[in-house]
């Protein structure tokens, strides 16, 4: 409890730096554009192929193939309570989405992904992006589609993501190896996934007045569903049937506060992102209590 507590408490702090850097107009954010890209385009894929690269041998694949079934399963379930919920939260339709992928997808990518490398290294972590891997499709193809009102198609599938899973798991199955300074590179880019992630979180809520953003109770809602209920119910649905393995991983991801996305994509038609900002600036600060409690109870 005490690690997941301080490596909370570190990412956080580069979000409060990114907080205090766009609201001091050091950063303008515009420019935030350009460490989003870094994100997307190299320091994430650098964590996933290092990830798949090490661990995803054939030895190995016969006990990860199920980690991306049990996402699927999950995924399922929770896509169907998420519009439910949705519908009795609110009437605006736009809202509805916005709620929908709030409790469907946490911050896995950025937070989960830093947070699972640093309690258990590259196996912890390439067990995660197994599991998350439905989870990545539909933040990228359905999510992406819900929160910018476009149409789904094949083309959102391929993304930086999907491309690098692959590349990775040919490099692990294959026992490809890279020459000593590209792995330094990769590894290099990789620790830099999780302080820019924060940063950019800091940056974008730094837009928004702080009065503005705690004081609606819907976002406290949607926070609880998302930090506490399903985490929890997941972990004592799950317990009975499944190993501790997977218990971890599933809990570990769905106990992630509410991501960035919904800021992120909305801005992309100029559409209201405020309560994206709501669910950003809440969930993270409850999720310094709520991880470390959540972790330590199963």
């Amino acid at each position: 409890m005490a690690i997941v507590f301080e490596q909370l408490i570190l990412l956080f702090m580069f979000m409060i730096i990114g907080f205090i850097f766009g609201k001091s107009k050091l950063i303008d954010q515009k420019q935030t554009k350009i460490l989003s890209t870094l994100e997307v385009y190299l320091f994430l894929p650098a964590t996933i192929f290092n990830a798949f690269s090490t661990n995803f041998t054939v030895d190995n694949m016969k006990n990860y193939y199920k980690f991306p079934l049990l996402g699927i399963s999950l995924l399922c379930i929770i896509v169907l309570l998420a519009f439910t919920i949705s519908r009795f939260m609110t009437k605006d339709n736009f809202m509805r989405k916005v709620y929908t992928y709030t409790l469907v997808i946490p911050n896995f990518g950025y937070m989960g992904y830093a947070l699972a490398e640093a309690i258990g290294g590259t196996a912890l972590l390439l067990n995660m992006i197994l599991f998350a891997f439905p989870f990545s499709c539909f933040t990228y193809s359905a999510g992406y589609c819900m929160l910018t009102n476009k149409k789904l198609n094949l083309k959102t599938f391929f993304n930086p993501v999907l491309i690098t899973v692959i590349v990775g798991a040919i490099f692990g199955i294959c026992g490809f190896t890279l020459p000593t300074f590209a792995k330094t590179f990769v590894s290099k880019a990789s620790s830099c996934m999780a302080p820019v992630s924060m940063l950019l979180a800091g940056l974008t809520i730094s837009e928004f007045k702080i009065s503005g953003l705690v004081t609606d109770v819907k976002v406290y809602i949607l926070s609880v569903l998302r930090l506490i209920v399903i985490p929890m119910a997941i972990f004592l649905c799950l317990k009975p049937f499944v190993g501790p393995d997977y218990v971890k991983v599933a809990v570990l991801l769905t106990a992630m506060p509410c991501g960035l996305n919904t800021i992120i994509f909305p801005k992309l038609i100029d559409a209201d992102c405020t309560t994206g900002a709501k669910l950003a600036f809440v969930s993270n600060i409850l999720a310094i209590a709520t991880i470390p409690i959540i972790l330590n109870l199963i």
